[in-house]
């Protein structure tokens, strides 16, 4: 499934990222550039990404995640 449409980045993106490291949005940031167009797909991104630490067994690593765009209002601040 498409998770990012601005950049192409899909479900599978999103857990190959996390396998090769990625423990947080600003890894898949950095990595895949979620969140950097529109930021749409920014709430979709952080749920694959806790899905995908969780089913590695990170969830203590999982609160990260949510902790790198607190949301505001109108989105997410970067």
């Amino acid at each position: 499934m498409i998770i990012c449409v601005c950049k192409a980045v899909s479900d599978r993106h999103i857990k190959s990222a996390v396998k090769d490291g990625a423990r947080n949005l600003r890894d898949l940031t950095r990595e895949l550039g979620v969140g950097t167009c529109c930021g749409k797909c920014v709430p979709e991104a952080r749920a694959t990404l806790s899905a995908s630490l969780d089913s590695r067994g990170e969830s203590a690593v999982r609160a990260a995640a949510h902790a790198c765009f607190p949301r505001t209002g109108s989105g997410f601040a970067v």
